[in-house]
């Protein structure tokens, strides 16, 4: 077996591995993601691959964002005919997103290579943990990763099972801020172990980054929030929460509720919409998965629900009744409050039994809200503020000085929101003399900053992305049989090369310092093909190397060349 790194490399989308093994006769793709705000993302997008699609036999997907797996409907039109082997959740969003992204990026998403899509799902209970046959003496083992619905590490294990030869590799997906102890989400249940392989491929999104301990209490994030309703209470304001689409704005829904039960009759005085068609697709589709369950020899466990929604609702995770209540209680943040016979919560504490749907389905216009004197809250799509229905809100309500805009997660610095934040603290006298214009892309919308008047703030501890501490313990968990390492060599991608240098060398003093003997390695664009036959990993020869790039360059040279 031999693995290619074709991307990420240096970069934070667009990850793409790729697997063969010409002995055994495998060929096969972890991941196939767009690339997204990179300066590469036009030519990534609409590559001419460095493999031949039709010679792919099956894809595994470790979840559904595009940047993991936006480019596999395309992949299917360039002559892939295998399946594509995920969790249900992920297939799911997955068909949602690319559906959505057809007017979008027409040349990338048709109805056609939507439909030829061959999804497939693991039958065998549990589908977290198993091993699961792809072909003779090849598995695929799913591990929960933390970091938004369906979403797995994937364990690739080649050879006859249980003997000396049998090699394995784990690829982290995007690991969540979610450790077993301390679920930072409020609603996703924590990171699986990875178990111990011979090879781990990891990411480093945020692999320099250690959040303080604040950013990851969950209360700490909810009385922001609470804090900012006061305030929109208190000036009869709006307040106005972009978030992205998968997991961020159903996070944020479920904090809503979880304040506005906290103190009911307060909070009946404020409207509350959810202006977000994508993401209110995703959640209507999606909130039958919270009530799964998978069971071992052992025990019964929730598949996807974290411990969080239990202990906010006094419930007990452990209780099939109360199971069915959390269950209940998140459906509700899925309700419109207008047109639902809702039945209270009767177990729990008593902000379960003050739980019930906050949402008004009529969204109202922007010359209605203008003139409405109501506190109002409003979570819609675009978390960067580029797009979609933050675009339509922020030009009328940047201008109101009772407008609160929440940012709820990372924007980049060439946003909308990146360039509202650079504001936050400057005063209004000083922003009346600014002349900068901050204008939306694609669209001929402006706001000078001089006009903008409301308050702007970022609600921390709504990111997917686990930290350097978060990467740290998922590489070098603590185990019964003391720490070992996700695997003995350590490939770094899915990051900037500043944040996978800086991980690199937390690995190495956290490893030196548990007496491990780590191989941490950053592959490059030329490292090519590297060999996972032998603890010491050593690509092809150059040789090689080199007919594969002629070969790239004159395809019509294959037939000439003998296998």
């Amino acid at each position: 077996m031999e693995i290619n790194f074709i991307g990420p490399l240096g970069k934070v989308t667009g990850s793409c591995t790729w697997m063969r093994d010409h002995k055994r006769g495998w060929n096969f793709l972890v991941d196939c993601g767009m690339q997204q705000g990179e300066i590469t993302a036009d030519v990534w997008n609409h590559q001419e691959w460095p493999f031949d699609p039709s010679e792919i036999q099956f894809i595994v997907l470790t979840h559904a964002h595009m940047d993991h797996s936006g480019l596999i409907p395309s992949l299917y039109e360039s002559g892939f005919n295998g399946k594509v082997y995920c969790t249900e959740e992920t297939a799911r969003i997955a068909e949602i997103q690319y559906s959505n992204a057809m007017p979008l990026n027409p040349e990338l998403f048709t109805k056609a290579n939507i439909n030829k899509v061959k999804w497939s799902h693991f039958k065998k209970a549990p589908v977290l943990g198993n091993y699961h046959p792809v072909d003779q003496d090849l598995f695929v083992q799913f591990q929960r990763s933390g970091h938004i619905l369906g979403a797995v590490s994937v364990s690739i294990y080649w050879g006859k099972p249980m003997s000396p030869e049998q090699r394995s590799i784990v690829f982290s997906g995007d690991i969540g801020p979610q450790p077993q102890d301390n679920e930072v989400l409020p609603i996703i249940r924590h990171t699986m172990n990875p178990g111990h392989h011979n090879y781990a491929v990891m990411e480093s999104t945020y692999g320099s980054t250690n959040r303080s301990p604040s950013d990851k209490e969950p209360v700490i994030r909810r009385d922001h929030l609470k804090s900012l309703i006061d305030r929109t209470i208190n000036t009869q304001g709006t307040l106005l929460m972009p978030a992205f689409a998968l997991g961020r704005s159903q996070d944020v829904l479920f904090d809503l509720h979880a304040i506005a039960a906290e103190n009911p009759e307060y909070h009946e005085q404020v409207d509350f919409y959810y202006d977000f068609p994508l993401g209110r697709e995703i959640m209507d589709e999606t909130i039958r998965f919270w009530a799964k369950t998978e069971s071992n020899r052992e025990k019964t466990r929730l598949l996807w629900l974290g411990k969080q929604v239990f202990d906010l609702l006094g419930l007990t995770k452990n209780d099939p009744d109360h199971l069915q209540q959390a269950v209940s209680a998140m459906n509700a943040t899925s309700l419109y409050k207008d047109d639902c016979n809702w039945k209270a919560l009767q177990e729990g504490n008593q902000i379960a039994h003050n739980w019930k749907p906050i949402i008004s389905r009529k969204i109202p216009s922007r010359e209605e809200l203008a003139t409405s004197n109501r506190p109002t809250v409003i979570v819609t799509g675009s978390g960067n503020g580029d797009a979609g229905r933050a675009a339509y809100w922020l030009p009328l309500l940047l201008t109101k000085s009772n407008t609160i805009l929440a940012t709820t997660g990372f924007s980049g610095a060439n946003t909308v929101c990146g360039k509202l934040l650079s504001i936050r603290d400057l005063p209004i006298p000083d922003r009346r003399m600014n002349s900068n214009i901050i204008h939306w892309p694609n669209s001929k919308q402006s706001i000078a900053v001089a006009d903008i008047m409301a308050n702007i703030e970022k609600i921390k501890g709504y990111s997917a992305h686990g930290d350097q501490e978060d990467l740290l313990n998922w590489a070098l968990r603590n185990a019964k049989e003391g720490y070992l390492p996700a695997g003995d060599t350590i490939f770094l991608q899915h990051g900037d090369d500043r944040n996978r240098y800086a991980l690199r060398d937390a690995l190495s003093s956290k490893s030196a310092e548990l007496g491990m003997d780590l191989d941490i390695q950053i592959p490059v664009e030329e490292s090519g093909w590297i060999s996972l036959e032998s603890e010491g990993s050593t690509p092809v020869d150059e040789d090689l190397k080199k007919l594969m790039a002629i070969l790239k360059e004159r395809p019509d040279l294959k037939q000439h060349i003998g296998n």
